[in-house]
C-alpha cells in the first residue's frame, strides 16, 4: 500500500539535499546584433530565483540566437516567485516561471494567470528522513511535503516537522534534524559529490502536481499570441539543446555566468545533468490535463485553495510546438 511504502521510505532515510541558492551572478547576455537584423520585441520574464545553471535553456536560447530568430529579446527579472505572480498578474511583466500550485492559488484570487508551457515535467521537490526540517511552512518545499503526506494518507501531525529556515545543511550537520527538504536537482547532487550517502523521496514519483513552467496572463495570451508562441518556441529549442547536449550547454552558461565555472564547474555539471531529468518530456512544454485536475483536487483537499477552480482556464497547450 502507498501508506506503508511511504512510511518505510520515510523512516529509513537520514539525509537530504535542499535548494540553497548559489551566489548571484550576472544574467545571460543578449545575442549579437548579427543574429537579429530585424528589430526585436523586448519581453520581461520574472525568473523567481537567481541566475543559475538550472536555467541553461534560457542561456542557450539567448546565445544561439533562438529568441532573436523569433524576433524576441528577453529582459530577465530575478527575484522571488511571488514577484512573478504579482507582476504578471498586474500586466507589469510579460512572463514568469511558476509552479502549477502557484497558478492555482493565484486563480482563486482572481489573478488571471495562464500556464502556457511546461519547464519541469514533475514537481521538483524532494523530502527525506524521519524528523524533517523545512525552510518554512510556505512555498514549493512545503507544498511538496504536503503532497507526499496527501498521497500517503497521512496528517501533518503523523510526522515530526520543524521550521529550520534556509539553513538546512547546517541543521543537518548540527544534528538538529535527521533530514530536510528542497529541490531534487540542487543540494542532493552537491551532497553526493561531497561523498555523502543520501536517499531521496521525490515528490514527482508520488504526486502529479504540475511542475514549474512558463506563465503569462490572459490579456497577453489573447492579444499577443504571436509573441507568446515565439517565446515558447525558442525556449523549447533551448530546453532540447540543453537536454541533449549538456556539455555544450554548460560551456554556454559559464560564458554568461562565470561563477558556474572554475572550482564550481564539477557541481554545475552535476546539477545540470540532474536538472535535465526534468526535461524528459515526449512533447516538450506539454502538460497532461489530467495532471492539472489532480493538482487542483490536491490543492483544495489540502486547504491551499478554498474553492473549485476551472482548470481549463488555468492552462493551455496551444502555444506548445
Amino acid at each position: 500500500m502507498m501508506h506503508t511504502k511511504f512510511l518505510i521510505a520515510l523512516i529509513g532515510l537520514m539525509l537530504v539535499g535542499c535548494a540553497t541558492a548559489p551566489t548571484p551572478a550576472p544574467q545571460p547576455t543578449a545575442p549579437s546584433a548579427t543574429l537579429a537584423p530585424r528589430a526585436l520585441t523586448e519581453v520581461t520574464v520574472v525568473m523567481g530565483y537567481i541566475p543559475n545553471v538550472q536555467f541553461a535553456p534560457f542561456y542557450v536560447a539567448d546565445q544561439k540566437g533562438f529568441f532573436a530568430e523569433q524576433g524576441i529579446k528577453i529582459k530577465y527579472s530575478w527575484g522571488f516567485e511571488v514577484d512573478g505572480v504579482k507582476l504578471v498578474g498586474a500586466g507589469q511583466a510579460d512572463f514568469a516561471m511558476l509552479g502549477g500550485d502557484q497558478v492555482l492559488q493565484a486563480r482563486e484570487k482572481d489573478i488571471p494567470l495562464v500556464y502556457i508551457a511546461n519547464y519541469y515535467n514533475a514537481f521538483p521537490i524532494s523530502i527525506f528522513g524521519k524528523k524533517i526540517g523545512l525552510p518554512g511552512f510556505f512555498g514549493a518545499t512545503y507544498t511538496g511535503w504536503r503532497a507526499l503526506l496527501y498521497e500517503a494518507n497521512l496528517k501533518e501531525s503523523d510526522v515530526k516537522v520543524q521550521d529550520i529556515g534556509f539553513a538546512q545543511i547546517a541543521a543537518l550537520d548540527q544534528g538538529l534534524v535527521d533530514a530536510a527538504a528542497g529541490y531534487a536537482n540542487n543540494e542532493p547532487v552537491q551532497l553526493r559529490l561531497a561523498g555523502k550517502k543520501i536517499n531521496v523521496i521525490n515528490v514527482g514519483e508520488y504526486s502529479r502536481l504540475v511542475g514549474i513552467g512558463l506563465v503569462t496572463n490572459e490579456k497577453t495570451a489573447a492579444d499577443k499570441p504571436q509573441i507568446v508562441r515565439a517565446v515558447v518556441s525558442a525556449l523549447m529549442r533551448g530546453i532540447q539543446e540543453a537536454r541533449d547536449k549538456p556539455d555544450d550547454a554548460l560551456e554556454i552558461v559559464v560564458k554568461s555566468l562565470p561563477e558556474a565555472g572554475g572550482q564550481n564547474l564539477r557541481v554545475s555539471q552535476a546539477v545540470l545533468r540532474a536538472t535535465a531529468e526534468f526535461w524528459k518530456n515526449p512533447r516538450l512544454g506539454f502538460v497532461d490535463p489530467a495532471h492539472w485536475a489532480a493538482s487542483a483536487k490536491f490543492m483544495k483537499d489540502a486547504g491551499f485553495i478554498a474553492k473549485e477552480i476551472d482548470v481549463t482556464k488555468v492552462f493551455t497547450n496551444k502555444f506548445v510546438p
